[in-house]
């Protein structure tokens, strides 16, 4: 199972249920389970987002971010189970967030490129057919 995770870091006015990366995602990769979330998603949808995380072969993490939010609570089950070893995953940052770039500069067995916009979709088809 392929996977993608969509995780919105932005201040709370900015988050928007219609999504057009999430469409973009839909209608390039029909057969990956999709899910979003925000900093106010509940602890059920964070597990389902592990659950997802625990079963895709192939899974790409999206965080969507910016410098405003110093609180990175709501992200820390995800971010914990990313920072354990394991293959066919892909973090991709959109936006600058220099603590969340810090922690993955630091452990190098994770696969991240900070991605703009435009180029989500284009990663998400290159990780998941080389994969």
């Amino acid at each position: 199972m392929q996977a993608f995770l969509y995780f919105d870091l932005t201040a709370p006015g900015n988050y928007r249920y219609k999504q057009p990366l999430l469409e973009q995602v839909k209608t390039a990769m029909p057969q990956a389970a999709i899910l979003d979330m925000d900093a106010q998603s509940g602890e059920l949808v964070q597990h389902y987002a592990l659950k997802l995380l625990h079963e895709a072969a192939q899974a790409v993490v999206c965080i969507k971010a910016d410098e405003s939010i110093t609180d990175i609570s709501s992200l820390m089950p995800i971010l914990e189970e990313l920072f354990l070893e394991r293959p066919g995953r892909l973090v991709l940052l959109q936006g600058q967030h220099a603590r969340l770039q810090r922690m993955f500069d630091a452990r190098i067995s994770i696969k991240y490129k900070v991605a703009a916009a435009e180029e989500v979709v284009q990663q998400v088809q290159s990780f998941f057919q080389d994969g």
